[in-house]
This record gives C-alpha cells, structure tokens and sequence, in this order.
C-alpha cells in the first residue's frame, strides 16, 4: 500500500456525521407520523373484516346445523358482555335439544368462538334462533353493527332476514 497523507487516510474512512444521522432520523420520523393513521385504519379494516367472516360463517353453521339436526339453533353471546358491545366475550352456538327456545343444561354446544379483541365491539341481538328448517324463529330480521372502538367511523353492519341468509353492508356511521 503506498504511503497516503494523513487528510486522505481519515477522508477514506469517514462515516456519518450526527448532523446527517440526525437528519435521517427525522425524515423518518416524518413519514411514520404521516403513515401511521393510514396503518391504523388498515389494520381496523382488515379487523373488521375478519370478525364479519366469523359472524356470518357462524350464523351459516347454526343454520345448517338446524336443518341437519331438525331441531333449532340458538346464538348467544357469551357471558360478561355490556350494552353496545353484546357479544364482545364471544358467543357461542347450542343445540336445542329440548325446542325451549332457551339455552339450558339439555342443550349441545355446536361451537364457541373467541372473545373480540379490544378494538372491537358487535352490537345485535342478544339471542337469535333458527328453527328446524333454518329460517329464523321469530320471523323477524336481525341486525348486527361491527364498529372498532377506537373511533374510527367505517363499520360493518351485517343484516339476517328470516330467512336466514346473512348480508353483509359496510357503514360510515360508526360511533
């Protein structure tokens, strides 16, 4: 290697100077400030997606499962939940072995299903039923509202005419 000013030596060798690290770091703090809201309400969107695909495909098993069985089904929320937010420890799908129209210790347990995370509330009817042949008991249509709680507006509301056939509709009117 032949023998360098010392000036050329340090200049080769050389990196950041605090001032371009400081920089660097706050451009990107920048860009994370702006993308950050857009990330949240994706990850909302994506959440309330999810939950809808579990609801629906839980209310085409109960129904199903009625018309398998030939005796109704009935969908309750799990125990702990609060008005406005009904099913968020989950619910869970019986058989009604005894055609009560209630949940008792006679009934089988089709499915349960998980409790909703805390950034999200299910709003609906506290008990829904399917009769023998699938169609709901009262012949009366059921609605359920997917909202996140963190105050995002965009939900989710998810309609059960008596026929049983759930219908999925976003919202802008989330609370």
């Amino acid at each position: 290697m032949p023998n360098l000013p010392a000036a050329a030596t340090a200049a080769a060798v050389r990196g950041f100077t605090l001032v371009e690290l400081m920089v660097t770091v706050s451009v990107l703090a920048i860009l994370g400030a702006v993308a950050m809201p857009s990330l949240t309400a994706f990850t909302a969107s994506n959440r309330l997606s999810a939950l809808s695909s579990d609801l629906v495909s839980s209310l085409m098993l109960a129904r199903t499962e009625a018309a398998r069985a030939g005796l109704p089904v009935l969908v309750l929320p799990a125990t702990g939940g609060v008005t406005g937010n009904e099913f968020a420890k989950g619910w869970n799908l019986y058989l009604d072995n005894n055609s009560s129209g209630t949940q008792d210790s006679g009934d089988t347990l089709v499915r349960t299903y998980a409790a909703l995370p805390g950034t999200l509330k299910m709003q609906g009817s506290s008990t829904l039923r399917f009769s023998a042949i699938g169609y709901l008991t009262p012949a009366a249509t059921v609605t359920f509202v997917l909202c996140p709680s963190t105050g995002l507006k965009n939900g989710v509301l998810v309609t059960v005419p008596p026929s049983g056939l759930a219908d999925v509709t976003r919202i802008s009117t989330c609370a």
